[in-house]
């Protein structure tokens, strides 16, 4: 993912000045949030918060949204840096302490940049083809370092495939973002969030770990469940 940006919009190449004004607005962009809704941001707000006019803001950027894109760019890029921990030596005693860095890391992501990735998942949602872009280049290869990783202490055998290891990745990787998002008040007020971080940890731990085929696993009995019998009326 490249985030250099070396024109304004009417295309003119970016000098010191223009770089610095651009930034001041991103910043500003980012400090306003801190206590508004992103649906709430304007233009004339954004630029009165970074000291320049709304003319000056629309030589760096369509509207509202194209500011958010352009910050939910820049998380895209700190969530990319995570991937650095999967090439670090792994071991089979170092997996939950490793699998914690990790989980910490996305924790980390999303407490920086909070309303800005809500805002790039909700118009994912709604069909943004921008920000659903911005999105997967974000989870495919997280996903797929995560997978590479998980082969690497447990490949697929048995009736355990490749694919299902996509599907462990995509499936932990989905538990860590949602968590995450979740507000850390939220998060507290339930079991802690260190206690949910590690936990989720030690899960991914025991994906990359077991290395048991489905098949040996004993089958789960079914539980008969009773059901009230109407009264007579």
């Amino acid at each position: 993912m490249n985030i250099e940006v070396t024109k304004n919009k009417q295309g003119q190449t970016l000098g010191r000045k223009g770089q610095e004004t651009r930034t001041k607005l991103m910043e500003a962009t980012r400090q306003l949030l801190s206590i508004q809704s992103p649906v709430e941001l304007t233009a004339v707000s954004i630029a009165a918060a970074a000291g320049t006019s709304p003319a000056s803001f629309y030589m760096y950027f369509d509207d509202t949204k194209d500011i958010l894109f352009a910050l939910s760019e820049i998380a895209g890029e700190d969530m990319a840096a995570i991937h650095s921990i999967f090439d670090e030596p792994w071991s089979a005693e170092n997996i939950e302490g490793q699998m914690i860095k990790v989980v910490n890391s996305v924790n980390e992501v999303w407490s920086n940049h909070r309303e800005v990735l809500q805002f790039r998942n909700m118009e994912a949602d709604r069909g943004d083809p921008r920000f659903e872009e911005l999105r997967m280049n974000t989870y495919v290869p997280f996903i797929e370092r995560f997978a590479q990783r998980i082969m690497a202490f447990n490949p697929a055998q048995g009736t355990r495939r490749r694919a299902d290891i996509y599907a462990e990745a995509t499936i932990l990787h989905a538990a860590m973002e949602r968590l995450a998002a979740t507000e850390p008040s939220v998060m507290e007020k339930g079991l802690g969030l260190k206690r949910i971080t590690n936990n989720l940890a030690r899960i991914a731990a025991l994906v990359l770990s077991s290395g048991i085929p489905l098949e040996v696993l004993e089958p789960v009995k079914a539980i008969p469940i009773t059901r009230a019998k109407a009264k007579p009326r």
